[in-house]
């Protein structure tokens, strides 16, 4: 528990008394209706799905990344940040390279040459973006869990926040 912050550690007189009191009083109030806000967000239904992916969306932009559009994208287009629903209405956050690496690291696998260097560049690419996601979204305070492959799911934040603990009461 966090210690009350007295303006006067030492009291030396009725004043500095009075002023401790009132602190004390103040942290008690604001612990108090901390409690009751936790208590009201427990009752409050799940964040919908469309409303965490423009939030992630806007998040990851603030990060200064690029979000590919919601659109299903064009050759032109892909390459970097792509934020959607999949089929279970979960929000996924994955990175695609761009199609000229896409392509040539597919055309060797497709000739049986995994060793390849597009090959080795398209996973080196895939895995340091797919880290580097995980760590971003961590410092906005997302708690994710690895997709098959590569990209993150976003799960669902609690009630209390992202950056409280559950309260004892819940």
């Amino acid at each position: 528990m966090t210690s009350i912050e007295y303006p006067y550690p030492d009291p030396k007189n009725d004043v500095d008394r009075a002023a401790n009191r009132q602190a004390g009083d103040d942290y008690q109030r604001q612990e108090e209706e901390a409690a009751t806000l936790l208590d009201l967000a427990d009752e409050l239904p799940p964040l919908a799905p469309e409303l965490l992916l423009e939030q992630v969306r806007l998040d990851l932009a603030t990060a200064g990344l690029h979000v590919a559009p919601p659109e299903p994208l064009t050759d032109e287009d892909q390459g970097g940040v792509v934020v959607y629903l999949n089929h279970d209405a979960q929000v996924v956050v994955d990175w695609l390279p761009n199609a000229r690496l896409d392509c040539a690291a597919l055309d060797m696998v497709e000739a049986d040459r995994t060793d390849d260097e597009a090959v080795a560049r398209h996973e080196t690419v895939r895995a340091a973006m797919n880290t580097a996601l995980g760590t971003i979204l961590t410092g906005f305070h997302y708690a994710t869990r690895p997709q098959f492959g590569y990209g993150r799911i976003i799960e669902q934040p609690s009630p209390a926040g992202p950056d409280l603990p559950e309260h004892p009461g819940a």
